[in-house]
């Protein structure tokens, strides 16, 4: 299974969250398609003889681009990869580019696949947040999309958030799970250096969750999802039967994708390649026929640590045995070793893999780099 991810580094204002590449600059949308249908072409042969089964468009703002482009960039990538007849096209749209006629010419650009950035039901945290819309707009763009045919729609969800009960919490699911949705992604809000939250925190205007009340917040995430349908099969990802994002579980298993874009990653054959992260860099290099980026060729040490890290994102945990006929039993032996120094309530071991409990979810960067070679 192989897949493409094509990064849309456009908003039409940055989220005080947010520390993913992405410029307010729609000037330079024109020069950048031009170069994006570049180099989808000049990679073609990257995935010969290959299916692609899932195409991802995130951001940034996809939908801040018009139908036209997008039909444009779909059409380059149809005409130059051989995609699979069931392809799983998903495309990360905002509430308030929603309207009926954008949704309709999204259907006809072979887009089945919606992930909505909801992000809160809650317009005090969304102004936090500065989204560009409220709460009702994201109601109303859920409905809108799926009366108007699409049927496999994600919302994302944040949670973590200083001053936000668990009531308040509860109320907001209760809406959600109500909704024609299929997936839910819910993060807990992280506050990264060089972001507009994180200058607030340092200036003393705004504080940091209580992590007691953290966990209480994700524990009732992942036991009223549960209740209402949803299976957790990730972290932070939930979906009804049928309906886990199939690229981003490519990810978590380490099967191959190209990703097209500033700042997009690709996996093939064991090299991890970084495209530069500024449209300007990227629309000059395509331009004049660089490479838009580097690469690395993984080492045994990336190699088992990228296995490990993946697969205990997953609810379906590290299959033991695979890992120790992949890398060796000294492997695993030194991974059990490290699993006697961590608290039991964690994790468990059992027919061959290893898990977290969902005590152990909330905690995982800890315990998985403790397991790094």
């Amino acid at each position: 299974m192989c897949g493409i991810y094509i990064h849309i580094p456009f908003c039409k204002s940055k989220c005080s969250y947010c520390d993913f590449y992405s410029v307010a600059n729609t000037l330079a949308i024109n020069d950048f398609v031009e170069a994006l249908l570049k180099e989808i072409e000049i990679k073609k042969n990257d995935f010969e003889r290959k299916t692609v089964k899932t195409i991802y468009f995130g951001g940034g703002t996809p939908s801040r681009l018009s139908v036209l482009e997008i039909n444009r960039i779909l059409d380059c990538v149809y005409k130059n990869y051989r995609i699979s007849n069931d392809a799983e096209v998903t495309f990360e749209a905002n509430p308030e580019d929603l309207n009926v006629n954008y949704l309709l010419g999204l259907r006809n650009c072979k887009i089945n696949r919606l992930s909505i950035g909801l992000q809160s039901l809650d317009d005090n945290v969304l102004k936090l947040m500065r989204r560009r819309h409220n709460a009702g707009e994201g109601l109303n763009a859920v409905n809108l999309a799926n009366k108007y045919g699409f049927e496999n729609i994600s919302v994302d969800f944040i949670y973590g958030i200083d001053g936000i009960s668990l009531g308040g919490i509860q109320e907001q699911l209760e809406t959600i799970v109500k909704l024609p949705v299929k997936h839910i992604s819910a993060y807990h809000l992280g506050i990264e250096k060089g972001t507009l939250m994180y200058r607030r925190l340092k200036e003393g205007k705004m504080s940091i969750i209580d992590e007691i009340l953290s966990f209480e917040q994700y524990n009732l995430i992942v036991n009223f999802t549960a209740q209402a349908g949803f299976l957790q099969y990730e972290i932070s990802n939930f979906a009804k039967d049928g309906f886990m994002s199939r690229h981003n579980s490519a990810y978590w298993s380490r099967k191959e994708y190209l990703g097209f874009g500033p700042s997009a990653h690709s996996f093939l054959d064991n090299i991890r390649t970084f495209n530069t992260s500024s449209v300007a860099t990227y629309c000059k290099k395509i331009k004049s026929g660089e490479k838009p980026g580097e690469s690395e060729i993984l080492s045994k040490s990336d190699d088992i640590n990228e296995n490990i890290m993946l697969a205990l994102r997953t609810t379906n945990g590290l299959d033991m045995i695979k890992f120790e006929e992949t890398f060796g039993r000294a492997q695993t032996d030194r991974i059990k070793s490290v699993l006697k120094t961590i608290n039991q309530k964690y994790y468990v071991l059992e027919n061959g893999f290893l898990k977290f409990t969902t005590e152990g979810m909330f905690v995982s960067d800890s315990i998985i780099s403790s397991l790094f070679v």
